[in-house]
């Protein structure tokens, strides 16, 4: 195996895997160019792939590498990303788009699991170790030039947005070319999967974690334009400032864990709280990008943070596994912000309503889990 060429490959396919943000920053020009089409329908361009994320992200996970090895999936996966995520540029049906977006968010489900699966099967020891912490940095590094170049195609004419799933090629290109098969492992025993309650409560608040932090990214563009702060090319611009925060919560985690322990989330949730109630409050463009980073500082903080807790609670056999549950109630956050959002609507026709909302839960949701941890037992060193 030539590993130079098969870490290119597994880093290209990193690479797109936040692509799901892509055509945020587009979302008020799609909404100008369907009139009769209601905000909260509009909205599904964004959040329908997260839906379709979920069977396919769970069932790639089973058959790879046993049913279908991890090329062919790949491949599948990236020709759907492109495919798909470029089609809405020659369609003008909203139904047919739609559908694209629902194959499109097919694709993204099967890469989701197959990369650090690809990484395990290839690589050990500090080779693993390395290339599973590149593959983060080059994970948002991708996200933030996918949502840049959205919100610059965007800004020609709302359906080029679209177009910046075509770099989706490349990847497409490397796996076929550059990247080797994984070996089945022959003789090696699965230990017995157990997923405790805890799991699925930790996910589904995760879930709702999610929902609530939609609103600041689906409603960025509108945000921007309507209030007359930039175009399409500045909600990239502040958008992927979400992504920037991430990769800073990435760097400063471990350490950050380390001190702070079981606190680490309380710190995560206020950060959260302040960037969304920055959102909120401002009326400039640069204010507005403080208040994303911040956002997603305080996200990439809560997302690892959830991880070393779910190490806590499962063995290492049903990590797999209750990381797959996790990722599904994440992306069903995703998909049923479309609703949450319509329904505030109802209450406050406001567009940055929801962000109040958020900031208010993301504060009341500190203290309650400071508290929390207050009574808990201190005697175990390290747990959240």
């Amino acid at each position: 195996m030539d590993k130079r060429k098969a870490t290119i490959a597994i880093m290209s396919v990193f690479f797109i895997a936040m692509g799901i943000g892509t055509i945020t920053p587009a979302i008020q020009n799609i909404a100008e160019a369907f009139p009769d089409i209601g905000f909260s329908t509009i909205l599904l361009v964004s959040t329908l792939p997260s839906l379709f994320i979920i069977p396919s992200t769970a069932i790639a996970g089973v058959i790879a590498g046993n049913q279908v090895g991890y090329r062919p999936l790949l491949i599948l996966g990236t020709l759907l990303f492109t495919a798909a995520g470029a089609a809405p540029f020659w369609i003008s049906d909203f139904k047919t788009i739609l559908i694209s977006r629902a194959l499109f968010g097919i694709g993204l489900g099967v890469l989701m699991p197959l990369g650090n699966a690809v990484i395990l099967n290839l690589f050990d020891g500090q080779e693993r170790a390395n290339m599973l912490g590149m593959s983060g940095l080059v994970m948002n590094l991708g996200g933030i030039v996918l949502q840049l170049l959205g919100g610059v195609l965007c800004a020609i004419k709302w359906n080029y947005a679209f177009l910046a799933h075509l770099l989706g090629a490349i990847p497409l290109i490397m796996v076929m070319l550059m990247l080797p098969e994984p070996e089945k492992k022959i003789g090696e025993e699965r230990g017995k999967i157990s997923i405790p309650p805890s799991v699925y409560l930790i996910s589904i608040l995760f879930g709702i974690a999610m929902m609530l932090n939609y609103p600041l990214l689906v409603n960025m563009s509108t945000i921007i334009i309507t209030d007359n702060l930039g175009d399409a090319a500045s909600a990239g611009i502040v958008l992927s400032m979400f992504t920037v925060g991430g990769m800073i919560a990435g760097g400063i985690f471990g350490k950050l864990y380390q001190k702070a322990s079981k606190f680490t989330i309380t710190i995560g949730l206020i950060i959260l709280a302040i960037g969304a109630g920055i959102v909120y409050y401002s009326n400039n463009i640069v204010v507005l990008t403080i208040g994303m980073m911040l956002d997603g500082i305080g996200f990439g903080i809560i997302m690892p943070a959830i991880m070393m807790i779910l190490g806590m609670i499962v063995s290492p056999a049903s990590f797999a596994a209750a990381s797959g549950v996790l990722m599904a109630f994440m992306n069903l956050g995703g998909f049923v912000s479309t609703y949450y959002i319509a329904m505030l609507g109802q209450i406050n026709s406001e567009i940055r309503f929801p962000i109040f909302v958020a900031t208010v839960i993301y504060g009341a949701s500190a203290v309650v889990y400071t508290l929390m941890q207050l009574k808990s037992k201190p005697s175990i060193s390290g747990n959240v």
